[in-house]
């Protein structure tokens, strides 16, 4: 008959077992610390989490998606002969960055930069309703709101007139939303599934979380950027984002990441069609999906590329700021060789312990002539990044680990001199609107900062 030091025993040697297993798996140095101390010394508490956010399920995960991806790697090599005519001529930025995402830079495209939410929506519902062909529609968070109840209301129209209209909504970001909202789309005729359905235990986990925001109507018109369908990012001045609307060969990229999430989702590939959309602008665009199935860290990696490349401006934006170490040194060394590298962040952030997480960042980033400054007008939610008078990125991705390991994310990486020069007069705006960064100064700030940090591989 077991004692209870029979069970103590067990308990332990599950955890020392367990944290051979993530020293073996895990993927940063600094999680791996984290789990094997927990796992060899709270291993009641610890094991539970570890079984549901462990290594273990995370590479079965990364082998099903994966599987799931080479199943579609017809599509690919069909994209890369329709995209070979609108290749863009490799540049030294865009060089690394061209094996790792697997989808070329491609030229003749137009972006068009949209800063408010009415103007976003408004420009999204006219695409949709002059579709003629199919609709794909992506989201983190999907709200039955007004706002979202207007969305299924221009979807529903067009399904009802024969067009095939896909909507794939993220589960744990659209947790509150209602069966009956549901219910009206696919009784329209709209194709409906979620990413990372909760019931699938064995194959999926909580963990996991498709953060994409994606519009394509046509194969021509694609939007992303950092909108949900929230009626808070259309009424007052609650939250401050960014999207872009992108036409020409550079959708075919975006319609790529729709369908590998559609398939892993619902196991089939959506009718959609894959001929290269005409040359509509001058820009080069390069379509930047990531996310835990890649085979290296690819939004480290590109994120870090950036900073490196900049040569007189480095502007960053994003609402979580908890770098890893190859950010960090990246813009510690963009400022030491004289680049105006600036960070913009909340204010007020949405989630407290991030934003004391985020302070012990300031100052080891100060010191080395980053500037951090603190957006005040409202929640500041956009992701942009600008390098020199040429580079823009706006997407979906934070600066945070969840964005940069765990996340599915998508944004789009532009060269045009024209846009550099609209996103630039946007964040002085935003830079108007802000205060320079406080830097923590009493020992509880400092102490409660650095506290929250070591939670940064999980926030």
């Amino acid at each position: 008959m077991f004692e209870w030091w029979h069970w103590t025993v067990v308990v332990y040697a599950l955890g020392a077992v367990a944290a051979v297993d993530a020293l073996l798996k895990s993927r940063t140095a600094q999680g791996t610390i984290a789990w094997v101390m927990a796992l060899l010394l709270m291993p009641v508490i610890s094991l539970p989490l570890y079984s549901f956010f462990g290594s273990r399920r995370l590479h079965g995960y990364l082998k099903a998606r994966r599987h799931g991806d080479h199943s579609l790697s017809f599509i690919g090599e069909e994209i890369q002969a329709a995209l070979c005519e609108s290749r863009a001529e490799p540049t030294p930025l865009t060089q690394a960055l061209i094996p790792l995402l697997r989808v070329p830079p491609t030229s003749g495209n137009a972006c068009r930069l949209l800063t408010t939410g009415p103007d976003t929506f408004e420009r999204i519902f006219t695409r949709i309703s002059e579709a003629r062909h199919y609709i794909c529609v992506q989201y983190y968070i999907l709200n039955d709101d007004h706002l979202g109840v207007e969305l299924a209301s221009y979807l529903c129209d067009k399904a009802r007139e024969g067009l095939p209209v896909y909507l794939l909504y993220d589960e744990i970001g659209s947790h509150g939303i209602s069966r009956s909202y549901l219910n009206r789309l696919k009784d329209a005729g709209v194709q409906v599934s979620r990413f990372n359905p909760l019931q699938l235990r064995n194959r999926l986990q909580l963990n996991f979380r498709n953060h994409r925001k994606l519009v394509i109507c046509d194969g021509q018109y694609a939007f992303v950027g950092g909108y949900n369908v929230d009626e808070a990012y259309v009424t007052g001045d609650s939250i401050r984002d960014t999207h872009m609307e992108i036409s020409g060969p550079a959708v075919l990229a975006c319609q790529l990441a729709f369908t590998e999430d559609w398939y892993w989702a619902t196991q089939a590939v959506p009718d959609i069609q894959w001929q290269t959309p005409r040359k509509d602008g001058n820009c080069d665009v390069m379509t930047i999906p990531t996310g835990p199935a890649d085979e290296n860290e690819s939004a480290s990696l590109v994120f870090t590329h950036l900073i490196h490349k900049a040569r007189h401006r480095c502007w960053l934006v994003s609402p979580y700021f908890v770098p890893d170490q190859s950010l960090q040194v990246a813009l510690q060394l963009a400022a030491l060789r004289g680049v105006d590298t600036r960070i913009l962040i909340p204010e007020k952030n949405d989630n407290r312990l991030v934003q004391l997480a985020m302070a012990s960042f300031i100052e080891p980033l100060s010191r080395c002539k980053v500037k951090f400054f603190s957006y005040r007008k409202s929640f500041l939610h956009q992701k942009v990044i600008l390098i020199d008078d040429e580079w823009s990125y706006i997407g979906s991705s934070n600066l945070d680990s969840r964005s940069l390991r765990i996340n599915f994310e998508l944004g789009a990486l532009v060269q045009d001199k024209d846009l550099a020069c609209d996103v630039k007069a946007m964040l002085e705006k935003d830079f108007a609107n802000s205060v320079p960064t406080q830097v923590p100064s009493h020992w509880w700030q400092i102490f409660l900062s650095r506290l929250s940090r070591l939670l940064a591989p999980v926030l």
